[in-house]
């Protein structure tokens, strides 16, 4: 058994120039210019993927090689996976050649065997270098261009793999952050496999919730932060693998979820020992805040022309309105501009600086003086963020726009705070957010509310401003009445983290 460790890049065949100019200001072990022939084989019940298998047959200048590959790990762009590798001849495999130690214990060899069938298959041209690195490592870098290959759609294929051959893991984040400095490359961590899979069952990357971080009570909390910064990267470069494949703004907002999750956590362990203070990639994260900061503003533009405008249908000169809204919404970003974000240098250099701070915090030695336990960690967390938005939330005899509205920002914190540390705690705790949802969606809705008075405030016709003002007012104060029912809701629910027994 080999376990690779490799760091894969998308990239754009335009800029072969500058990756080969880049190759050539390293010291060269040796260099190969090949054609390989890939072919992955299934069952019809995916057997193999069941078991977080991957079978491989790959050619190369007449050799054949069946590979199986498990499951392994991939944070950001780095991908460790035990693999096992075995010389056949043909392009069917033989699942016998592999040891049996391999397989789980109640799988039938002979069985899963007769019932392989090629999937799908890749075919591409690999430019090949070893490199040495200054102490002595050895890597292989490998430039694949081609396609992937199914029963009814292909797929193009333009990477750069990274591989440790030999040495310190180090040495390939040097090389990588090289690598990073070439235009339109971005961290990739999705394989071909993956894809081959994805394109042969026609599924594509659909935008879905930020879910709870699973932690447990007896992590640490070295443990619980690395886990839940994998958490937060692992949903940013799946939406931004969304975005890129289909456009959707709901993989945007999905995205701009993560860059809040990530930055919640960094809030949460501030005042810990794993202090993040003076990491380049913190900084690249808030410039990346910054550059997403504009979705709350489309989001409200999009919410109030969907379905024909059904929600701003009874306002007077509605056409005009709709070109408005329709105005404002274009003068925010492009999807060419968003694409040149997600594929700029600066962003490709945050998702690796986070992976390999990530990597080294493992390998740091757990410190004595880490205290609390996560238990008493998380209880403190929540209470505090809990209880200092009810104190403001109480403080006034009823809810207004004016003074609900700036408690947005603290209200999803705490929402972040909860799906950072709430499954830390047995009880059964999603029912608890259910009122402090509505409440946000709420706020969501006076929002779009706040934006159409601003369009009423450019209104020349008084009478028509005038109908504008009374609108919004009317629909603030039935809102305010059903956020106030939430509210009261929210302050009724028993602060389920409290009952644990430390």
């Amino acid at each position: 058994m080999e376990t690779e460790i490799e760091i894969k890049f998308f990239f754009n065949a335009d800029f072969a120039g500058q990756l080969l100019e880049k190759m050539s200001q390293y010291t060269v072990i040796s260099h190969k210019n090949q054609m390989l022939y890939n072919v992955y084989f299934e069952t019809p019940d995916r057997a193999l993927r069941a078991m977080d298998m991957g079978l491989r047959v790959r050619r190369i200048d007449e050799q054949c090689t069946q590979t199986i590959k498990t499951s392994g790990r991939v944070i950001g762009g780095l991908h460790q996976r035990p693999e096992y590798n075995e010389q056949i001849e043909g392009l069917q495999p033989e699942l016998a050649r592999f040891k049996r130690k391999i397989w789980p214990e109640d799988c039938n060899v002979k069985e899963l065997q007769e019932q392989l069938a090629p999937l799908f298959s890749t075919d591409f041209r690999r430019l090949h270098w070893l490199l040495e690195m200054e102490d002595g490592t050895l890597i292989e870098a490998a430039y694949d261009c081609g396609k992937i290959i199914g029963n009814q759609a292909e797929a193009d294929i333009c990477e750069i793999e990274l591989e440790l051959v030999k040495g310190d893991q180090a040495q390939l984040f040097v090389l990588a952050q090289d690598i990073a400095d070439l235009p339109q490359v971005r961290l990739g961590n999705v394989s071909k496999a993956q894809r081959g899979y994805m394109l042969t069952e026609g599924t594509t990357f659909e935008a879905k919730p930020l879910n709870y971080a699973k932690l447990n009570s007896s992590m640490s909390l070295r443990q619980a932060l690395s886990n839940n910064l994998q958490h937060g990267l692992k949903h940013l470069q799946y939406h931004e693998n969304c975005y890129l494949e289909n456009g959707d703004f709901k993989a945007l907002i999905e995205l701009q979820k993560s860059i809040m999750f990530l930055h919640q956590n960094i809030l949460l362990f501030k005042n810990t020992d794993l202090s993040l203070i003076g990491c380049k990639w913190f900084e690249d994260l808030q410039w990346l805040a910054r550059g997403f900061s504009w979705i709350d503003e489309r989001f409200v533009f999009q919410s109030l022309l969907e379905n024909k405008a059904y929600y701003i249908r009874k306002l007077p000169k509605l056409k005009q309105l709709k070109k408005n809204i329709v105005l404002a919404d274009e003068a925010l970003p492009s999807e060419e501009v968003i694409a040149n974000l997600l594929h700029s240098t600066r962003y490709c250099h945050f998702v690796l600086g986070l992976t390999q701070w990530l990597i080294q915090l493992e390998k740091t030695p757990q410190s004595d003086q880490e205290v609390p336990s996560l238990l008493a960690f998380a209880e403190t967390a929540l209470t505090e963020g809990w209880s200092k938005l009810v104190k403001i939330l109480t403080a006034e005899p009823s809810l207004t726009a004016e003074n609900l509205l700036p408690q947005q920002g603290l209200l999803v914190a705490n929402l972040m705070t909860g799906l950072s540390v709430g499954t830390v705690f047995n009880s059964s705790n999603i029912s608890y957010y259910y009122p402090w949802l509505d409440m946000y969606e709420g706020i969501q809705e006076l929002t779009m509310l706040d934006a159409i008075d601003e369009f009423a405030t450019d209104e020349e016709d008084i009478e028509v401003q005038s109908e504008y003002f009374k609108w919004v007012k009317r629909k603030q104060a039935s809102l305010l009445s059903a956020i106030e029912q939430s509210k009261q809701h929210a302050l009724s629910s028993d602060m389920y983290w409290i009952k644990i027994e430390n």
